[in-house]
């Protein structure tokens, strides 16, 4: 089992990564990351994922995996970024 750790779980990208990695047999979501939210319960935030995801909004915690979702306006914009961004570097 890999455990997931998912920084910044409010936007529209780590929504979409919890709800895909919820239902994945090879998944445990271990935390979800947001700075605003931190100690809210996901499913208060997001009624779509109750049943699914039973955490808290935290800040990071050990994880084998970390997905990184910051909002379009945080990425630099360097070459490397945005070649990253389209999954080609």
């Amino acid at each position: 089992m890999i455990k997931a750790g998912i920084v910044g779980g409010t936007g529209y990208t780590g929504v979409e990564l919890m709800r895909l990695l919820a239902r994945h047999p090879q998944v445990e979501l271990a935390a979800i990351t947001s700075r605003k939210e931190a100690g809210m319960a996901v499913a208060e935030l997001f009624p779509s994922l109750r049943g699914h995801v039973c955490l808290r909004f935290s800040t990071p915690e050990e994880a084998d995996l970390k997905c990184s979702s910051p909002p379009p306006t945080a990425w630099p914009c360097s070459r490397r970024a945005r070649c990253w961004m389209r999954g080609c570097g």
